[in-house]
């Protein structure tokens, strides 16, 4: 394994230095181990479970020439925000997320990074993607492809009521409290519940659970993250 330089470390000639802000440490490690044998010009100088840990890790030294940032951190900071704060501090950045986020992955090309891969993307396209972003290029790959297809507010896709419906029924409310809320049958409210989960299906958005659903109304907006644990999943319209 290569030795871990450092985030005050001079740059060797010819490495590619690199950080990541995750909240999975054994993950990482295991990528820094492959990389390594893979590639040893690419070298983890620094990690962290979020941005301002990362930024006070390197502050005063020579910046990571990429930071590999997932898009779904534990304190509660968005992508655009994380983004912005690696890109002032003189970084380059590339999203490596295990989920198809493709909300927070366009918020995340927005605000300038340059590229999103998952985290099942073989060791060698990662290390591929991490010279891409390292020369300045977008990554070519099917997740920065959808994030980029997602030009606007991916709710668009929803009528005002199913909107309506989603914000009660991923919030915690049960179908049958819907269907009073809104002056509906329990077998209406079910039918919207059905459109909402085969509109996000076709959109290549699944959420055929209610833990589904919740994410993908705070994805789109339609709900605020919640600083606690979300609504237990059922799966089915109560």
């Amino acid at each position: 394994m290569v030795a871990n330089t450092g985030p005050g470390a001079a740059p060797e000639p010819g490495t590619l230095r690199i950080a990541a802000v995750d909240d999975h440490p054994a993950l990482l490690s295991g990528l820094e181990l492959e990389l390594s044998r893979l590639d040893p010009s690419t070298v983890f100088v620094a990690t962290a479970p979020t941005v301002p840990d990362l930024l006070r890790r390197i502050a005063g030294t020579t910046p990571p020439d990429v930071v590999l940032l997932d898009l779904r951190l534990g304190d509660g900071s968005t992508p655009a925000q994380n983004v912005g704060d690696l890109l002032a501090a003189g970084t380059r950045v590339l999203v490596y997320t295990e989920g198809r986020q493709h909300a927070e992955a366009l918020a995340a090309m927005q605000a300038g990074a340059q590229g999103v891969l998952l985290k099942d993307r073989p060791v060698a396209t990662v290390a591929e993607a991490l010279h891409a972003v390292a020369d300045g290029d977008t990554v070519s790959s099917a997740e920065t492809a959808a994030a980029l297809q997602v030009d606007e507010t991916l709710t668009s896709h929803l009528s005002p009521q199913e909107r309506r419906v989603l914000e009660l029924y991923a919030g915690g409310m049960p179908a049958r409290s819907v269907a009073l809320r809104l002056g509906v049958t329990l077998e209406t409210a079910k039918s919207y519940l059905k459109r909402i989960r085969a509109k996000y299906a076709a959109v290549d958005r699944p959420a055929y659970t209610r833990m589904e659903l919740y994410r993908r109304a705070v994805e789109d907006g339609v709900l605020a993250p919640m600083p606690s644990a979300p609504p237990t999943p059922d799966g089915r319209a109560r």
